[in-house]
């Protein structure tokens, strides 16, 4: 490891730690939680920037806080909590690598597409019948997800349409350099989120039926997030290092 993956290891696990350990961990999202989870973004990052090794260190360092911080028994297993996070980073860094140039763009526009279509269709049902029965508590964002949800849940014309309409933003948006970040974000956090489920379910902890709610309303609304914020970080980046 060269003195600079040292320092991208050592600044990117003191976020994650930070992240793990106050709000900022959190964002208010339209999931059945109410928040979604920025801590693995910390771990795509350094995947992109730094290669797997420093990707799988900081995704070491998110999983032992969420063994450390483990709310449910689930989390309280170490393979639960640490095996797939340390799979981000080094599933966003060969992505990243192998991404670069060829079908990076493609890849990510349908994966956007296709979880907006998730989000606003088969999410939003199943969200909408949680929300019914208050297993949701309702926040102002909360509400006006539900306020969406209501009208898009049972038009699969519309669903289609938004995912759709997205998808081509996104062809537009993630043009040349902005391709590549934004399929790592995709599939390293489909990684932790696909990972943790899977483990769930394989060791009893909630039925395969829960675990596809969970990755259709909260797991997707993370891709989101990841896209949006690890392609600008990656853009800086770059820029920063090629006017040094």
């Amino acid at each position: 490891m060269s003195t600079r993956d040292i320092s991208v290891a050592g600044i990117l696990g003191a976020l994650a730690t930070a992240l793990g350990y106050t709000p900022l961990g959190f964002i208010a999202f339209p999931t059945p939680a109410g928040s979604a989870t920025t801590m693995h973004i910390p771990v795509i990052v350094a995947g992109v920037l730094a290669g797997p090794v420093v990707g799988a260190f900081v995704g070491t360092v998110f999983g032992v806080i969420s063994l450390l911080r483990a709310g449910t028994p689930a989390f309280s297993n170490p393979l639960i909590a640490i095996g797939p996070r340390i799979l981000i980073g080094v599933v966003a860094a060969l992505i990243f690598a192998a991404l670069q140039q060829r079908y990076a763009r493609s890849l990510s526009t349908l994966a956007l597409g296709a979880g907006v279509f998730t989000i606003l269709g088969p999410g939003a049902q199943r969200f909408e019948t949680a929300f019914a029965a208050k297993k949701i508590e309702p926040t102002w964002l909360i509400n006006a997800y539900h306020r969406v949800a209501a009208v898009t849940s049972g038009q699969l014309w519309l669903t289609l349409a938004a995912g759709v309409a997205v998808a081509i933003l996104a062809y537009w948006l993630l043009s040349g350099a902005n391709a590549a970040p934004a399929a790592a974000a995709v599939a390293g956090t489909l990684t932790n989120t696909i990972g943790v489920l899977t483990l769930m379910v394989l060791f009893g902890f909630i039925p395969a039926g829960a675990a596809f709610v969970i990755g259709a309303t909260h797991g997707l609304p993370e891709v989101l997030l990841a896209v949006v914020i690890t392609v600008p970080v990656y853009r800086a980046v770059s820029a920063a290092r090629a006017s040094s």
